[in-house]
């Protein structure tokens, strides 16, 4: 008998509703919730359930721990170069499918770290996660199986939690799939 792989979900709001994004999360039955975004906020009342307050209450209703790792988030200066990439290509934030080249190698040397020398400034998913459960007051006796990434666009790869599930895969094995 095999070993299960470990899944890594990422999971985003634009285009699900209140129902849709809680259910993908009770489906797979997520027990830490890592918010990975910036600012917590949403505008507008179309997706108010993924502010901060209200997505936390929610997720308690649930008994899905929740952790904000604000260090993953990318800077407005890598933000910018995604902006500057669309703005070159045409293309419109909600219509973005992928991430550009310099936004990329930007996040993963200024973010991932994955281009320093020294190994301790490496990026270490395990580290990563231990640091969420601590920020979430997960039960520190319960082993966690399930945890998503989470983050506003719609399309997994248009989004750095993207990079953030495949350097996890990469370093502690598994497969990730996007909600």
């Amino acid at each position: 008998m095999t070993a299960e792989l470990q899944t890594i979900f990422t999971i985003g709001v634009y285009g699900s509703t209140e129902e849709s994004f809680f259910g993908a999360l009770e489906e797979n039955e997520i027990e830490l919730f890592i918010d990975i975004r910036a600012r917590r906020g949403m505008r507008g009342s179309k997706y108010k359930y993924a502010n901060s307050a209200a997505l936390q209450a929610k997720l308690k209703e649930r008994e899905i721990y929740y952790a904000h790792l604000k260090e993953l988030a990318p800077t407005k200066e890598i933000r910018a170069l995604q902006w500057q990439a669309d703005k070159e290509d045409k293309t419109k934030k909600r219509d973005r499918l992928g991430l550009s080249e310099s936004y990329i190698n930007a996040y993963n040397k200024e973010i991932l770290k994955f281009r320093k020398r020294r190994a301790d400034k490496i990026l270490d998913p395990n580290n990563v996660l231990e640091a969420a459960k601590e920020l979430a007051e997960y039960p520190p006796d319960k082993p966690l199986q399930r945890y998503v990434l989470f983050c506003v666009e719609q399309h997994a790869d248009a989004c750095h939690r993207s990079l953030v599930a495949a350097r996890f895969r990469d370093k502690i094995g598994g497969k990730v799939k996007h909600l």
